[in-house]
């Protein structure tokens, strides 16, 4: 009997460890790791992943760190290092804060498949078999996790990537059901649904799943920083960064609030944002007392949209308790960080043998 409105989680670590181009240029480039630490331990290998990439990798606890584990690697991108670290040590990559954080975590029963491009991970998280019985349709979801390095601003991509080529163990070729939907990730991750029919009762495996998904992104955030918040010397600019350009139009005094006027101006625009869309909600302000003692932020702000212009209109209120006194006097300074040009392209993966209910 066929299996329906069941599900299978993806148990037991089956890491794929993509072939990797050392040619190959990505619109993203991914952080890279390079070292020959042979016969060292897990501990060692993760550390220093760390220092060579700024991407921080939580460890189990116990005595996990010690595991033995060759770290040798000629400049390979960081997913298919960690990887490769995980599938030495018994370990699977998790996620967590919505992607921003990322740990190693005792295998157990995981069975994991995913695909590597880039700055980017793709990681088969459940199939899940239906049985429509208004209208006798069978089918199954593969749902997704998209994610990447969380370094960098992603704004849109695919909730239902494009599929070019879906087989069963069997060889017969699946058919899908393509969507529009795109959606805004929030972190460093966003999940995604590829519908597949023609599985039968014969099929005992997922063989093969090609695609590819669009990506709106920015490559780093850049950092603004106005040293003179002096009364009366607005505008201050600063140095243009990655060809975006930041200017302190304003800066005033309403009784007890202070308000502070920012406008970047980018280069054209690639990607096309709807209305309601956005590529600005990555956006910090901060202002910093003198010698650095103190930083405040604040939630009263506006935000707007002027073709590529962006003016920024962040609110402070003074509090004596705190140390915010007169941030228009010598030495205190905003900080402004805010993405560099978005950017849209494709990122194609590549999931092989996946298991179904």
């Amino acid at each position: 009997m066929f299996r329906f409105l069941l599900s299978v989680a993806l148990f037991v670590v089956v890491v794929q460890l993509p072939a990797q181009d050392d040619e190959e240029k990505f619109v993203i480039s991914p952080r890279t790791v390079k070292m020959e630490l042979a016969h060292s331990n897990l501990s060692k290998v993760t550390k220093e992943m760390t220092r060579q990439t700024g991407i921080a990798i939580r460890l189990p606890d116990g005595k996990a760190a010690e595991e033995p584990c060759d770290g040798i690697f000629n400049g390979k991108p960081f997913w298919f290092a960690l990887e490769f670290t995980a599938s030495q040590t018994g370990n699977r990559i998790v996620l967590h804060d919505s992607g921003r954080k990322i740990a190693l975590e005792p295998r157990g029963k995981s069975y994991e498949v995913s695909s590597v491009h880039g700055p980017f991970r793709v990681a088969a998280r459940e199939v899940v078999g239906r049985l429509q019985l208004d209208t006798g349709t069978t089918f199954h979801e593969l749902h997704l996790d998209i994610h990447w390095e969380p370094r960098f601003p992603v704004f849109r991509l695919d909730s239902t990537p494009r599929i070019t080529k879906a087989t069963d163990d069997k060889g017969k070729i699946l058919t899908v059901q393509s969507s529009g939907v795109r959606g805004q990730p929030t972190g460093a991750m966003h999940p995604a649904t590829v519908r597949l029919g023609g599985l039968t009762r014969e099929s005992k495996r997922i063989a093969k799943v090609e695609g590819n998904f669009t990506v709106a992104a920015s490559e780093k955030m850049l950092a603004f920083t106005f040293d003179d918040l002096t009364k009366g010397k607005s505008p201050v600019t600063t140095p243009t960064k990655e060809k975006v350009a930041g200017t302190l139009k304003r800066v005033e005094k309403d009784e007890k609030s202070w308000e502070f006027e920012v406008e970047l101006n980018y280069p054209a625009i690639g990607p096309k944002f709807e209305s309601f869309e956005s590529w600005t909600h990555e956006n910090r302000l901060r202002l910093v007392s003198p010698e650095g003692a103190k930083s405040f932020t604040t939630e009263d702000f506006e935000l707007l949209l002027q073709g590529s212009k962006v003016v920024g209109i962040y609110r402070f209120k003074e509090d004596d308790k705190r140390g915010l006194v007169n941030p228009a006097s010598k030495g205190w300074k905003l900080i402004y960080e805010a993405p560099s040009t978005p950017v849209e392209f494709n990122v194609p993966f590549e999931l092989k043998d996946i298991p179904l209910p």
